[in-house]
């Protein structure tokens, strides 16, 4: 192991984390071994909203055997005055994983005991009839019905409706799929280090390398260790790679301390060409991952 002391740049490793592995799916799971709710426990399914939009989550906890929750249910507004409003179903958008995020610790093509899932919802537009629009609200619904793919339905009340913007128009809710539900990272998993760039700017051609520089500073007044060494997330653009941190050569930094770390990003070369910003995160999986960015210009 190298002393730090004697250390520069410690180099960069092109270490990855593995892949995870996708079980095999389980069978379907059942209405009556899932515990259904809304996510937020005051306001229910619906507790945000924006543009006139509520939006909601609702969670599928599983009190049974292993099982699987794949796809999105199937939503319906009924009760109040639902039977004159005309209701379209569509795909949520952009409900894929994000790229910039460890993969949950569970899949549900195999959702354990105890563990759950949810679904986002966005519902837009409610006009009961009579509404003219301009933004007046109509009575809302007495309940939301969420069928699942396996079959059976369940019910959960509603108490406020989005606003009525195009009385001509079906009301709309889009279903996101079943998504693991993974509590965040408790505090004692954030990192006490400081984050920052060893340039104010970057430059790079398209089909290249970039290779930059990364400075940790110990920000706690103790010395920190390296337990493992840590997932980081660098991006420019639309270009992301994740990595673990070379840490080994350091593994221990002094209060006060920083170490320099090589990077290098690949840069595709259908990359967009002008400005795009270099972001760099450290810790992904732990709480509050410390960041930073800096300006970036593409040529080629």
């Amino acid at each position: 192991m190298l002393a730090l002391a004697a250390v520069t740049v410690i180099p960069w490793v092109p270490a990855s984390p593995p892949a995870p592995v996708a079980p095999p799916v389980a069978r379907p799971c059942r209405l009556a071994q899932l515990h259904v709710g809304g996510a937020d426990p005051l306001k229910g399914v619906f507790f945000n909203g924006a543009t006139g939009s509520l939006v909601g989550r609702v969670t599928f906890r599983n009190m049974g055997r292993v099982c699987s929750l794949l796809g999105r249910p199937r939503v319906r507004f009924v009760g109040g005055p639902s039977a004159t409003v005309r209701q379209l179903q569509k795909r949520l958008r952009g409900d894929a994983p994000a790229l910039d995020v460890l993969p949950p610790p569970f899949s549900v093509r195999a959702l354990p005991h105890g563990r759950s899932a949810s679904v986002e919802i966005w519902w837009s537009n409610w006009c009961a009839a009579a509404n003219a629009g301009d933004g007046r609200l109509s009575q809302p619904p007495a309940a939301v019905e969420l069928a699942l793919p396996s079959g059976g339905t369940t019910r959960l009340d509603v108490s406020s409706s989005p606003r009525c913007d195009v009385p001509a128009a079906p009301s709309t809710v889009s279903v996101g799929a079943f998504t693991p539900l993974v509590p965040g990272p408790r505090q004692s998993t954030r990192l006490p280090l400081s984050v920052g760039f060893d340039r104010a700017s970057y430059r790079v051609t398209a089909g290249t390398v970039l290779h930059y520089r990364l400075i940790l500073r110990n920000k706690s007044t103790r010395p920190f260790h390296f337990t493992r060494c840590p997932l980081y997330f660098e991006s420019l653009g639309s270009a992301h790679e994740i990595h673990v941190l070379n840490c080994g050569p350091v593994r221990t930094l002094a209060r006060g301390a920083s170490a320099t770390f090589a990077m290098e990003l690949r840069v595709p070369r259908r990359l967009r060409r002008g400005r795009a910003a270099l972001f760099w995160e450290l810790g992904l999986g732990t709480y509050l991952p410390q960041s930073s960015g800096a300006p970036a210009t593409v040529t080629g």
